[in-house]
């Protein structure tokens, strides 16, 4: 009885252990302030919003294999070209920054941007982005 119970304690211990290692694990900064995830074609998609006053203030996008959460695709959008000043803003360049009305609808994210220089007027940005099965189409922004 005695070896029964030890030997269903060290199933219990080792199966415990190999659930929870490191390499299964899927960390999310603590940066993050906002996320979501649906579903798009067979797969899912999931955006994430960096903190604008991280190291890191982006969005970052991914196409994920439904079932396994594995990753096909990642694209982190931390820049934005302006047209009509023929400019990138780089997000970690700016003093102030603001993505918001994030939303999927057919393939499709769209979301808005606002965002100024030091001393610059705020420049306000609608963004797209189509998601396809493994890949991403490049982003198209144009001003307000």
């Amino acid at each position: 009885m005695k070896q029964l119970i030890i030997s269903i304690c060290l199933i219990f211990t080792f199966s415990c252990t190999d659930a929870l290692s490191d390499d299964d694990k899927t960390y999310v900064s603590l940066d993050v302030i906002e996320m979501n995830v649906e579903r798009v074609n067979d797969n899912l998609f999931r955006w994430l919003k960096f903190h604008p006053d991280s190291e890191f203030p982006c969005l970052r996008l991914e196409i994920l294999e439904a079932g396994s959460n594995a990753l096909i695709k990642r694209k982190n959008i931390c820049n934005v070209y302006d047209e009509a000043l023929k400019v990138t803003h780089d997000f970690k360049k700016l003093t102030f920054l603001d993505i918001y009305n994030l939303n999927v609808n057919s393939q499709t994210l769209t979301f808005d941007l606002e965002l100024s220089l030091l001393g610059q007027n705020v420049v306000n940005m609608n963004c797209s982005i189509k998601i396809e099965n493994t890949d991403f189409s490049p982003l198209e922004c144009h001003r307000l």
